[in-house]
């Protein structure tokens, strides 16, 4: 025998000999196995050079299989493929040595019954297919998770790489059926409504019929908007109340951000599942809602983590959470999945250092913000190392020289009782919790650079400083001026105050903030300062570009505009300083500032615009055409 045909003689008894796999029923199983002796015997056969006789013992198993395959349903369909494909190339071998053989018919799924079964029989693409779309469809109709796809009626009979999933007429022995009335499936552990449950087990009672015009549809060409069945809403957002034994900020938050965001933050989330906010946490993603308010034992999240779920454990490639942990996080799910953060779209990351902070002590707070301090150095000014000075309430930094920084460190001592007086501060207090950073620019380039890659914007380009507040983090920019045009004092009291009224309180809007520190600015000043001079001289072309007198308030205007509008409007409500003296005092005790501007003044800002509009104050005696 020559080594190309001993090659061939080889692969042919190979292929021909491989074990059939097992049929639904014994009589099929024994047919399949009298069709794979045919298919060997004609592979010794061919390996002898018996080539004529090899091809009659494949023409009888052909005449067999498709016997077989003609009053076959999709799964014997499924286990008669591997024989047919090992006739497919005992045929190519066989027309090598010249031999004839008739058509080999490809298998094909003949459809039954496109009519749901007499008797009020359970329609596939009517009824079954929609409950499938609605509650598999993440994991097994848009994705194969798991190696298992229900895309089609076809992938779906087939079954996973672990075997089938659907055995019809049996529903008490089908894979599917079980998980769901296990409520492993969906993962969420949530279930499936119990109609839907009774409906996929009829469906497979009745023989797992199909009723459409082809089993290898994509599934979802099926469905009509009629025929879905309304997907699980999504968890709302639950204040928490305060009589709750854990906090997601304080507990849960840090412990989500430690083991699990590096794999579900924001940059491609693994599964679809993101828990940069809180909103996303409940949203969940591929695999459903990963918590159930008051059912832990049920939630995915807590399965994963402790591994009952099926896939890996998580935190994956990582030590287990420690019973310790896993217990505040049941205890959290069982006591409704409360929230205690300030917005649920915020960043996790956010909503724990916003927690923390609150609960820290002026000197812990200090020492927090020294470290954001350096990092926003870094990244506002790479490869500069900044100049240092500290003073009891302030850290300094900047490319100016170190004398320059101390003097201006004083300057800010010196100015923080004068905004306090003014403002009318609690005595014997810092004027912000936590010592407050003032970033110092040598030129106006850095200063812009630092807006980009610090703050993600561009300064408008009057700005000569302005002032950040967050709880986290509270920091000052300022850009003294080279020829003393501005004062320095006013520009650094102006951040001060801004940062002191945005701590107060719960909502102070940044406007407000920023107003009130212009009008601090304008008090603390002695003699002509270009800054303000420039801002009450452009002050009347604001007002001609606004359209209504809340344009300030709701983002229609430039940002420099927006900021000359607030100084503007809050002196008009400082005007007042009865008022306004009970507009501060409900904040220092915690009021939220939308309810506490309305209980000083009777009416909202935007209530109040049209007469501020009507009659603003009146404009500082001062030169115009100078900077901010």
């Amino acid at each position: 025998m020559s080594p190309v045909r001993l090659i061939l003689s080889t692969f042919l008894v190979l292929i021909l000999s491989l074990s059939a796999r097992a049929a639904p029923t014994l009589q099929q199983r024994a047919e399949i196995g009298a069709i794979g002796t045919l298919m060997a015997k004609a592979g010794r056969l061919f390996q002898e050079e018996k080539f004529q006789e090899s091809a009659d013992a494949v023409k009888d198993a052909q005449a067999r299989l498709e016997k077989l395959a003609a009053a076959a349903d999709v799964q014997l369909l499924a286990q008669l493929t591997a024989l047919h494909k090992r006739l497919t190339n005992a045929y190519a071998l066989l027309e090598l040595e010249g031999i004839t053989l008739p058509e080999l018919k490809p298998l094909e799924v003949k459809p039954k019954g496109k009519e749901p079964p007499p008797g009020g029989g359970i329609s596939f693409v009517k009824q079954v297919a929609p409950v499938l779309n609605a509650r598999c469809g993440n994991c097994h109709v848009r994705n194969a998770r798991g190696m298992f796809s229900m895309a089609t009626y076809e992938a779906l009979i087939t079954g996973s790489r672990a075997g089938k999933v659907i055995f019809p007429g049996d529903a008490k022995g089908s894979v599917l059926i079980e998980k769901v009335q296990d409520k492993e499936m969906p993962p969420s552990g949530a279930g499936i409504p119990d109609g839907e449950l009774a409906l996929l087990k009829q469906w497979v009672e009745e023989g797992a019929r199909f009723d459409g015009p082809d089993p290898k549809a994509q599934l979802a060409s099926l469905l009509t908007g009629q025929s879905q069945p309304a997907e699980t809403p999504m968890l709302s957002v639950q204040q928490a109340t305060g009589k709750e034994t854990i906090s997601f900020a304080k507990d849960i938050a840090p412990v989500l951000i430690a083991n699990c965001t590096g794999c579900h933050g924001t940059n491609n989330p693994r599964g679809n599942f993101s828990l940069f906010t809180f909103e996303g946490l409940l949203r969940g993603g591929d695999r459903g809602q990963p918590v159930l308010p008051g059912k832990p034992a049920d939630s995915l999240l807590v399965k994963k983590l402790k591994g009952t779920a099926d896939g890996a454990r998580m935190p994956m490639n990582r030590d287990p959470l420690d019973d310790a942990t896993l217990a505040k996080i049941e205890k959290w799910i069982e006591e409704g999945c409360k929230f205690d953060g300030p917005d649920g779209k915020q960043s996790i990351v956010q909503v724990a250092a916003l927690i923390k902070a609150q609960g820290q002590t002026h000197d812990e707070l200090s020492s927090d913000r020294a470290k954001l301090a350096e990092s926003n150095w870094r990244l506002g000014m790479p490869g500069t190392p900044p100049n240092r000075s500290e003073s009891t309430n302030f850290l300094v930094m900047g490319s100016v020289g170190e004398n320059t920084l101390a003097d201006i460190a004083q300057r800010a001592e010196a100015q923080a009782p004068k905004v306090a007086s003014m403002l009318k501060a609690p005595a014997g207090q810092p004027l912000v919790k936590g010592r407050m950073s003032l970033f110092v620019f040598a030129e106006r380039y850095e200063y812009g650079e630092f807006g980009k890659m610090v703050e993600k914007r561009d300064l408008p380009s009057a700005w000569r400083g302005h002032f950040r507040y967050s709880i986290i983090d509270a920091y000052g920019a300022v850009l003294p001026s080279k020829s003393d045009d501005y004062s320095l004092d006013a520009l650094i009291a102006q951040q001060l105050a801004a940062a002191h009224i945005a701590s107060q309180g719960v909502g102070v809007p940044t406007w407000f903030a920023e107003g009130t520190g212009r009008v601090v600015a304008t008090r603390i000043v002695s003699g002509r300062d270009s800054r303000i001079d420039a801002w009450d001289a452009e002050l009347p072309r604001v007002f001609a570009s606004m359209t209504k007198p809340d344009d300030f308030l709701t983002g229609k205007l430039p940002q420099e505009d927006a900021d000359l509008a607030a100084y503007s409007f809050v002196k008009f409500v400082m005007s007042d300083a009865r008022r306004f003296q009970i507009l501060l005092d409900g904040l220092r005790k915690g009021g939220k500032f939308d309810e506490t501007f309305v209980a000083a003044y009777g009416g909202t800002p935007a209530q109040l615009a049209p007469a501020w509009i009507r009659k603003p104050p009146k404009l500082s005696p001062r030169r115009p055409g100078a900077r901010r």
